[in-house]
């Protein structure tokens, strides 16, 4: 199995923690180790010579570092604003998935 079916596999995942879990901390804490792995497996697709627009990985490191975010402000009693920040974070890992996604189907991420 190559790296990027794993990275597709993830894909799926990390999509449904998007929408599905970071309605709540621990949803939250686990779509960013989710996200966390499927960065390092895209960090590891593109060394292997795939290409894909600049703003797939862009939107995949802003989401993430949303995640981080949200986190900590769920920490510091900031929890309303830590949902909307997660569910921001969200909608920018949703893009992220389906422009990977387009890029696959389209021929774009051939190496």
């Amino acid at each position: 199995m190559s790296v990027l079916t794993i990275h597709l596999y993830v894909a799926f995942l990390v999509a449904a923690l998007a929408v599905l879990a970071v309605w709540q901390v621990p949803g939250r804490r686990i779509a960013l180790w989710v996200v966390t792995v499927q960065i390092a497996l895209g960090i590891a697709v593109m060394l292997q010579g795939f290409k894909v627009p600049w703003y797939h990985p862009a939107l995949a490191v802003v989401g993430w570092a949303g995640y981080m975010a949200a986190n900590a402000m769920a920490r510091r009693n900031a929890k309303r604003n830590a949902l909307i920040v997660a569910v921001v974070s969200s909608l920018l890992i949703l893009i992220a998935y389906f422009v990977g996604m387009e890029a696959v189907k389209n021929g774009y991420a051939s190496p």
